[in-house]
This record gives C-alpha cells, structure tokens and sequence, in this order.
C-alpha cells in the first residue's frame, strides 16, 4: 500500500549500529508496518548512549517510537494500532484477536521470571509455571482455523507474540539448557509457519543479539 505520509521510525541500533537490534518492541511494529505494506524511515538509536537530541523527539527516550508530522508516538502497541486504523488493510483486529491475546499475554512475563530467577528454591515452580503457560498457549493455538492465532493472517496478537516467543525460545534453549518445545506440538508449528514467514524475515535479527542482550541475566 503507497503512502504519502513520511514515517520516522526511531529503532533500538544493533551491537554494532549499523542495524535492528534485538527489541521484540521494535519487530512487533515492524511486523505491522510490513503487514501494511507501509514504508518508513529507520531511525538507529543506541539505547545505552541516546543522542540527546532524542529526547526532544520522544522525552520517555523510548524505543521504538514513530514521527509523523508533529505527532509521535512512543508505545509500540499503540503504533500497531494506529496502524491498523489508518490502513484498514489488511485487517489486523479480525474476530477472536482479543481473546487470543488474553490467552498468550501471560507467556512472556512467567518465562521472564523463570528465566531471570536467582533463587534456586523457586527454580522448580517458576518453571513448572512456564510450562503450564506454554500448554495453555498450545491450546489455544490448537483451536485456531487457521496457521496464525486468528486464521490464515496475521492478527495484532501474532505481532506481539512472535517476537517473544523468538526471545523465549533463544534464551530458554541457550541459557537455561532448557528445550522441550518439540512436546508442544500447536505452538511448534505455529512457530514454523511464523518465523519462516516472509515478513518474519524481513524484520528479524541474528539470535546472537538476543543472547548479548539476555546475557547480564546469567552472569
């Protein structure tokens, strides 16, 4: 879809600067971007020494963040959405979206707890809690009509989990030795189908960026 608007997207920069860093947050937008066939302007922003001319643009000093004219806006859901409403198609909130990010919301912040966990005592049931949220994802997937979690397109839900669960598994499998996603069978074609997808691959990141920024967590 053509676009005369000129949409500044300000990205986390790679370890190196010269590309997409690893931001779930960044790929959730670019995905919608992607989706709408809207085109912008990457923005590299080193989230460990921001410009401060970044600052004026988006005083949270958060990224990503979209420029517009004298608008910005510096959540990547609220992006997503914008997105949605000013370019229709394809639809991005199709029926069932709602309730399918309900039912994957949770997966990312009981991984991250697991995953960030310091208190031996507490390994067993946080993990016992990452494993029953991915069975509850699993489930859910398995009722879909389709590939992706609304049907054969992608939804607003699929562009806020994939990214995690490229994160999750990256981590899951590197740090935590961690590696029984085979055992979730919905997710793990779900997972397939998604991170071989064209747009995947157009905003993705090398998984070793994923574990340079997951690495303080294990030192």
């Amino acid at each position: 879809m053509a676009t005369e608007v000129e949409y500044k997207f300000y990205v986390k920069a790679s370890p190196d600067g010269k590309s997409l860093g690893d931001c779930p947050f960044t790929q959730r937008a670019n995905l919608a971007f992607k989706l709408k066939g809207v085109r912008t302007t990457y923005i590299l922003i080193d989230l460990k020494n921001k410009p401060k001319w970044y600052w004026s643009v988006n005083p949270a000093g958060s990224a990503p963040a979209v420029q517009f004219g004298d608008k910005v806006i510096g959540d990547s859901y609220e992006i997503v959405q914008y997105l949605d409403r000013t370019y229709p198609d394809p639809p991005l909130n199709p029926p069932g979206n709602k309730e399918a990010e309900e039912a994957t919301g949770q997966v990312f912040s009981v991984f991250s707890a697991w995953a960030k966990n310091q208190d031996a005592s507490k390994e067993a049931e946080l993990l016992a809690n990452f494993e029953a949220e991915l069975d509850k994802v699993d489930k859910f997937i398995a009722k879909s009509p389709g590939a992706y979690l609304c049907g054969d397109a992608w939804a607003i839900a699929d562009c806020v989990l994939v990214p995690r669960l490229y994160h999750l598994t990256t981590v899951a499998r590197h740090f935590k030795k961690w590696n029984k996603f085979a055992s979730y069978r919905s997710l793990t074609k779900y997972m397939d189908t998604a991170f071989s997808s064209k747009v995947f691959k157009e905003t993705d990141y090398p998984a070793e960026w994923i574990l340079e920024g997951w690495k303080k967590y294990f030192q």
